[in-house]
């Protein structure tokens, strides 16, 4: 019988999820049940039915290979119509919504010389022609995708990338890079263009977390309980209202190559002022949460050093290992939502 997950989606940082990289129950007459399903069996077995039901959905790489007769321009057609898919459900205005509020839009995608197909007929069609190997234990082997694409450390156009399946050799040419791109910043190389990607990381929660204070704020404003005439939260709400926009920053461009990541002095100036910023909106949230009844709803934005370069990210060590033994067998990546 496989092992039971404990908190298997426990929260890391504001836009990575661990997940555990196993089917958490066994297998339903001989079949293993897609991973979300799987969570959500598992907590109702063990008591935790909406913790889990809630957490668990979301998009995971399961090791894939297309099937001896497979078509691989086939293959290849419908996992494009697939994945252009999740990439619209996951993006947002500014930036990429958490893929835990990915959705499957419901209309169809035109494909060049060819009648639209719809994403869930082509998942339907794209499964098929997929060979995908239950482990030792009868479970289908599984990762969460969020390792990798909203991993802050790893450049942004392949974290976009990765929301795709992968035959065989994408996927090894894949996490080959992402491979050489970790060692070169464990070794403390890309260091001005890995800071453009920390900070782009906390601009984005930025965006979020200002505009969601102020309509926490505003929706105070016709409130006449006792505890929305103290001196505390006016004071405190007009210090959201005065607020400034969040600094502009700039998306990071490709990846460079070793000896061209050179600092920049718009860039950085640019940092620095999204830093000060971020600690000017946590000392508002500070004090709005003071003012309000039971502490307030206002999430606070995490602290942001632009000098802080992280130095391992056990996390992306463990997907290596684990994609690690699936790849020398021949297998690619299929991104199951």
């Amino acid at each position: 019988m496989a092992n039971f997950p404990d908190e298997g989606n426990r929260r890391l940082t504001p836009a990575r999820r661990r997940s555990d990289d196993r089917c958490p129950v066994p297998p339903l007459d001989g079949i293993c049940p897609r991973p979300d399903v799987a969570r959500f069996v598992a907590g109702v077995r063990r008591g935790r039915l909406v913790a889990l039901a809630w957490r668990g959905m979301g998009l995971d790489y399961v090791p894939a290979r297309p099937r001896p007769d497979a078509d691989l321009d086939e293959v290849r057609r419908l996992a494009g119509i697939h994945s252009r898919h999740v990439r619209s459900g996951a993006a947002r205005s500014g930036g990429w919504a958490p893929i835990e509020q990915y959705t499957m839009p419901e209309c169809l995608v035109d494909e060049t010389r060819e009648s639209a197909t719809h994403p869930s007929t082509a998942v339907d069609r794209l499964r098929p022609q997929l060979e995908i190997v239950p482990d030792t234990n009868g479970n289908w082997p599984c990762f969460r995708v969020n390792v990798i694409a909203y991993n802050p450390l790893l450049p942004v156009s392949w974290r976009k990338a990765a929301l795709t399946t992968m035959l065989p050799d994408e996927a090894t040419e894949s996490v080959d890079r992402w491979r050489r791109w970790y060692a070169h910043v464990t070794a403390g190389r890309m260091s001005h263009h890995l800071g453009h990607l920390l900070a782009w990381q906390a601009y984005q929660e930025l965006l979020g977390i200002q505009a969601e204070l102020v309509r926490h704020a505003t929706a105070t404003v016709s409130r006449t309980n006792a505890w929305a005439q103290r001196d505390a939260l006016h004071q405190a709400r007009q210090r959201i209202f005065n607020l400034p926009e969040v600094p502009p920053l700039n998306a990071p461009a490709p990846p460079p190559a070793v000896p061209d990541d050179v600092p920049d002095a718009g860039r950085d100036e640019a940092i620095r002022a999204l830093a000060t910023h971020i600690d000017r909106v946590g000392e508002a949230v500070r004090d709005f949460n003071r003012a309000m009844p039971r502490g307030g709803v206002g999430r606070r934005p995490e602290p942001f050093d632009p000098a802080h370069r992280p130095v391992r990210d056990e996390w992306l060590e463990q997907f290596f290992d684990w994609i690690e033994p699936f790849l020398r067998t021949g297998h690619g990546l299929y991104l199951w939502d």
